[in-house]
């Protein structure tokens, strides 16, 4: 394995995946107006946007109030110009399809998530942020992933296809 695999690998690795994920279903479930969770296959958009530098240090710039349409509004601004990354989640998606179920199979595993299959939903058993135990350079991932959750948790399913230009 290169020296960038070794790398990628120990950044991109399930157990973050899996935290990454419990927070992002926190974030939707608070924010849905009826407080439903998450569909299963939104999950498969998480990791692919918390793992990308680009689209992540946009999420952590945009507030929590402005939501996904403003996010998702700064990759076509001219001093920026990168509507291809929004393109690109889908591939990205597809790319990391065998990470992300990893690190939903860990967050099951270790009861961070729970499958409702009757509905096809993502439940947290806990919404309590960990206090202790995460090093500080996850905790900015964990709020923006939890932030993304909340903007998605405000839209339709179809509404978010259409705005980050990806299929479920």
């Amino acid at each position: 394995m290169s020296v960038l695999s070794v790398e990628a690998n120990n950044v991109q690795n399930p157990a973050l995946g899996a935290l990454l994920l419990w927070r992002f279903v926190v974030g939707y479930t608070e924010a849905n107006p009826t407080h439903s969770p998450p569909p299963l296959p939104l999950l498969f958009l998480v990791l692919p946007i918390a793992f990308h530098v680009e689209t992540m240090e946009q999420l952590h710039s945009t507030r929590l109030a402005s939501g996904l349409r403003a996010f998702i509004g700064k990759f076509s601004e001219s001093s920026v110009s990168k509507n291809d990354l929004i393109l690109a989640i889908q591939g990205r998606a597809t790319t990391m399809r065998p990470l992300s179920l990893e690190a939903l199979r860990l967050a099951f595993s270790t009861k961070l998530l729970l499958l409702d299959a009757a509905k096809g939903n993502v439940l947290a058993s806990s919404v309590t942020a960990p206090k202790a135990g995460i090093p500080e350079s996850i905790r900015p991932l964990s709020r923006a992933v939890e932030k993304l959750g909340g903007w998605c948790g405000q839209l339709s399913l179809h509404e978010i296809s259409v705005n980050l230009k990806v299929s479920f």
